[in-house]
């Protein structure tokens, strides 16, 4: 294994141990909230408007077209392999060659599925809220977050 995935791995892991465990390197300031709104509190924080987002919201009216033209060209992409498989079946013997075009085309789609889903699913996407009481962009976060602001949870809706 090469020295650069090798340290790829194991950031990975240690970065996924970390936001598994709630681990933090500093401390947060805490929030007290009233004894009223114990239980009913949800803590929003200001969106920050990101080139990710704007491109993500520009992109929410397209979202069902460009998922469906993704999953025709992946039942184009299972035919071609189902179609190669079948042709090497018929002749009793491995062809290696022949499945050159169809492996590329199957690392193109992988990638272009990956592509698609950064710019679809930006990470405010699935926390973004509206709060009724004041407007603006707003997402839901941790009491620990920056910026966090205890919100009763009847003013808080999903988009």
């Amino acid at each position: 294994m090469k020295k650069g995935l090798l340290y790829a791995a194991v950031a990975l892991a240690a970065i996924v141990i970390v936001a598994g465990f709630n681990m933090q390197l500093g401390s947060a300031p805490e929030i007290n909230v009233p004894e009223s709104l114990a239980g009913s509190t949800l803590y929003v924080c200001p969106a920050a408007n990101s080139t990710w987002n704007s491109i993500a919201i520009s992109l929410r009216p397209f979202t069902r077209y460009i998922v469906g033209a993704f999953f025709f060209v992946v039942v184009l992409l299972l035919f071609g392999w189902g179609w190669q498989l079948y042709q090497n079946l018929l002749t009793d013997k491995f062809k290696r060659e022949s499945f050159k075009n169809i492996w590329g085309f199957t690392k193109y789609t992988f990638w272009a599925g990956i592509l698609m889903w950064l710019l679809l699913a930006t990470p405010n996407s699935f926390r973004s809220v509206e709060r009724t009481d004041v407007g603006g962009e707003w997402v839901l976060c941790e009491s620990t977050s920056k910026g966090a602001q205890p919100v009763p949870a009847d003013v808080v809706h999903a988009r």
